[in-house]
């Protein structure tokens, strides 16, 4: 995965830096065990001082989304392995709850799908939980269309009474999941929405040639970071790729006929005719089929 370092940007490029390898974990464009570059390899390459990839280094390993193992790097955190437990139950659980922190299921989250498992329950609602006014419409919009239920979307949970709660099945972008979760009552389940790898998504898409030039197009900043970033780290020329904020006045008139666009799926309905459109999906397919399984879809 290449990374995208300006310094012209409101991000400190600590900031930067650290962002983008949460999104590559999340996204598994950096999977588990990955070996990133070193630190000065990092500082060369982009132009900026040792100190400030260490400090995103360091950030990241607090953070628990790397290990350093001494010797030979930095690696994005493995499973680790169980130690030796009395009783083959104990033992089972363990690796369980090691294996679900690994990949960033907290204990609380884990106990509550088991006992959804044991005790199923089918939802007839999904709650989204996103502060961002765009990307709680986008998320809105891709659940919506994959899903045969109420689908609403809000900027804080609240639930009047627990009842209320048990029947709710709320969803939060992976970054947001854990403090969305502190906030519900014990009785509603939350789950983090799994994010889409856009190296995936553009395995079968002919790239666009060098005199190119693709916009990307959103409400959304995070949305119109994330593409750029993740296009970037597929091979694309950082010189190629424009960013259009789909909020500003007549921002179509800045999309020339023919243009190769990458938009959400909300600016995507608003595109003029004859752009070569591809659709830059949140949510990733075993995401969706995930929460239809939840939901008896």
């Amino acid at each position: 995965m290449r990374f995208w370092i300006t310094k012209n940007s409101e991000l400190p490029v600590r900031e930067q830096f650290v962002r983008q390898v949460v999104l590559g974990i999340l996204s598994e464009d950096l999977p588990a065990g990955h070996k990133l570059p070193s630190v000065r390899a990092l500082a060369r390459r982009h132009h900026i001082h040792a100190n400030t990839v260490s400090a995103a280094y360091h950030d990241l390993l607090q953070q628990g989304w790397l290990e350093l193992r001494p010797g030979s790097g930095v690696y994005v955190r493995a499973p680790h392995s169980s130690a030796d437990h009395p009783g083959e139950l104990d033992h089972l659980l363990t690796t369980l709850l090691q294996s679900a922190r690994s990949h960033g299921y907290e204990p609380e989250e884990v106990l509550q799908r088991l006992e959804h498992l044991v005790r199923p329950r089918t939802y007839e609602h999904l709650l989204i939980v996103e502060p961002e006014p765009a990307m709680r419409a986008i998320l809105q919009a891709e659940l919506t269309e994959n899903l045969g239920i109420l689908v609403e979307a809000v900027e804080a949970s609240g639930f009047q009474d627990a009842s209320q709660a048990a029947r709710t099945l709320v969803v939060a972008l992976p970054t947001r999941a854990a403090k969305v979760r502190r906030g519900l009552p014990e009785a509603a389940l939350c789950i983090p929405l799994r994010l889409r790898s856009v190296r995936t998504s553009l395995e079968a898409q002919t790239k666009p040639g060098p005199e190119v030039v693709i916009s990307i197009v959103s409400r959304s900043p995070e949305i119109r970071q994330w593409a750029r970033a993740m296009l970037i780290a597929v091979g694309l020329d950082p010189e190629a790729l424009c960013e259009i904020d789909a909020t500003s006045p007549a921002w179509q008139d800045r999309l020339g006929r023919g243009a190769f666009v990458v938009a959400d799926v909300v600016a995507a309905r608003d595109l003029p005719n004859g752009c070569l459109a591809k659709v830059f999906r949140v949510i990733a397919d075993s995401s969706i089929a995930e929460l239809k399984q939840l939901c008896g879809g």
